[in-house]
């Protein structure tokens, strides 16, 4: 695993991780708000239901990826020492952010419709008000997350100033 990182490091531009950091920010968003609507209005066809389950399912995917490559970037890009704690608290909400999406994907996926009422093979997939306060939660989080990311940027220059490292440096 430690040889991984620094090939990728060679291989990803340093801008990678806002690259992507953009995919799951919006699917939370997306998601909360189709789960709120599923919740409120008359879904018989399911199709809020499916819609709330393939974006978080989407949603889980990014979240992974752009955490990986989270890793990369900050390999690859120098900052200032006063960005070290926002850094840190960066990457525990965005730890929060994937804990809490995860566990509402791992909700939904537990969760069964009523016999002759599922949409999915299993039948599973169902949306319920702990998976939408958890979807909620992550929004939030992430938001959260996303402030600090655009602190670093905004108020120190992590990444922008000419602060990118020498390749093995």
């Amino acid at each position: 695993m430690s040889g991984v990182v620094p090939l990728l490091v060679r291989l990803l531009p340093p801008t990678i991780h806002p690259m992507i950091a953009h995919f799951p920010i919006v699917l939370l968003y997306i998601t909360g708000s189709i789960d709120i609507l599923a919740a409120v209005l008359t879904d018989r066809d399911r199709f809020l239901q499916r819609a709330g389950f393939w974006s978080l399912t989407l949603a889980n995917f990014f979240t992974v990826i752009t955490m990986a490559v989270g890793v990369v970037s900050e390999q690859s890009v120098h900052f200032a020492p006063q960005v070290g704690r926002i850094l840190q608290q960066h990457q525990h909400f965005a730890i929060l952010t994937g804990l809490c999406e995860g566990a509402a994907w791992l909700l939904r996926i537990g969760t069964v419709y009523p016999k002759g009422q599922g949409w999915s093979v299993f039948g599973r997939g169902r949306g319920t008000l702990p998976s939408t306060a958890l979807v909620v939660a992550a929004a939030v989080l992430v938001t959260m997350t996303a402030s600090l990311g655009g602190r670093m940027v905004y108020d120190h220059g992590a990444g922008v100033l000419g602060m990118t490292r020498v390749s093995g440096g």
